[in-house]
C-alpha cells in the first residue's frame, strides 16, 4: 500500500455544504469530508469516461440522458 502526498491548503468555503457533506458522508472531520467527498468525483469522473467508451456499441443505451454526448 502506499501513502499519498498530503499538502496543506487553505480554502475559503461555506459551513453550510462542509456539514451537509459531513452527514451526509458520515465524516467525522471536515478534512475526512473532504477527502470523502473528491474520491467520489474523482470515480464519478472515471465511470463516466468509462461509459462515454462504450456508448453507442452493442446494446448500451442511455435511456436516462445522464452521459452527456
Amino acid at each position: 500500500m502506499t501513502t499519498a502526498l498530503k499538502v496543506r491548503k487553505q480554502f475559503l468555503l461555506e459551513s453550510d455544504k462542509i456539514e451537509s457533506v459531513r452527514k451526509i458522508l458520515g465524516a467525522k472531520t471536515d478534512t475526512e469530508a473532504i477527502n470523502k467527498a473528491l474520491d467520489i468525483v474523482i470515480a464519478n469522473s472515471k465511470i463516466e469516461k468509462m461509459f462515454m467508451s462504450i456508448k453507442g456499441k452493442g446494446n448500451i443505451k442511455d435511456v436516462y440522458g445522464r452521459v452527456s454526448s
